[in-house]
């Protein structure tokens, strides 16, 4: 999927019109449990894969989680991808932090990006909530499945 170009190092996306490779990015960003997938190179490229979540195809074991799963008065949002933690889109520069301790979130709001290369990977909120801690920070190295931020019921 990834080529990597001998004469300087770097690692290359493939061609955006490779079906495989929109179905690779695709099923990847299906399993991450994440809606959006934006990638752009520095040349210009660009490619946006937006999952609509009606005909998103449902695990089993992941339906019955959720109708199991206890329900917290904090909630944490996770990283849906290890990278680098964006608290704004890179490509605004002049942006305030999508979210900050105290700020009210609606459900499906995007509250950073995970930046992998060129691919930046929303991190969501999955309910309407008030932000109770911010626990990335803008720049820093974070894993899958690491804590960004906890949210709680606005009162």
């Amino acid at each position: 999927m990834l080529r990597r170009n001998r004469s300087s190092g770097l690692c290359e996306i493939g061609d955006f019109s490779d079906p495989t490779l929109i179905s690779t990015l695709t099923a990847w960003l299906a399993a991450s449990g994440a809606s959006e997938l934006e990638i752009s190179t520095k040349d210009g490229c660009a490619l946006k894969i937006v999952l609509n979540p009606v005909t998103r195809p449902v695990d089993g074991r992941e339906a019955d989680l959720h109708m199991t799963a206890p329900r917290s008065e904090d909630r944490t949002v996770k990283a849906p991808l290890a990278g680098v933690f964006r608290d704004r889109h890179p490509g605004i520069p002049d942006a305030s932090p999508l979210a900050g301790d105290g700020s009210s979130l609606e459900a499906g709001a995007a509250v950073g990006f995970v930046e992998v290369g060129p691919i930046l990977l929303p991190v969501i909120a999955s309910e309407a909530a008030a932000v109770a801690k911010v626990h990335a920070r803008a720049g820093e190295l974070i894993g899958y499945g690491d804590p960004v931020l906890t949210m709680e019921q606005a009162q």
